[in-house]
């Protein structure tokens, strides 16, 4: 292994470091799965078949609670671990808590895996 290439990407490296620790937990992941696959839904109406996001791309924390089986202190902990990362951002409007994925951080890890084309 060239010491060079290390050195340059070892920054890269922590932060996808970073993203794969984050996502490594099976109910973090399942938290992250959630916000992405909701698209923007924060009141989904059954009857309408409507969702209505607060939060352009976001997903509301009681809707989050309501599909996770773990505690609100266990979803604050895995929310506040995928922030940490760079793979969501949390927004409060009025009484209610936001949260979306910020897809930068994934495209850095697929980046990084990328080859160099000369």
């Amino acid at each position: 292994m060239d010491i060079e290439w290390f050195e340059q990407t070892q920054g890269a490296a922590e932060d996808v470091i970073s993203v794969f620790k984050a996502l490594a937990d099976p109910m973090r992941l399942a938290v992250f799965q959630c916000i992405r696959g909701c698209g923007g839904a924060a009141r989904y109406e059954i009857e309408s078949g409507c969702c209505d996001g607060g939060m352009e791309g976001g997903v509301s924390l009681c809707d989050i609670r309501c599909r996770m089986p773990c505690t609100a202190s266990t979803l604050t902990h895995h929310l506040n671990t995928l922030r940490d990362a760079g793979l969501i951002e949390t927004k409060k409007q009025g009484r209610v808590v936001y949260a979306r994925i910020l897809p930068d951080a994934l495209v850095r890890a697929a980046c990084f895996f990328t080859p160099e084309t000369k």
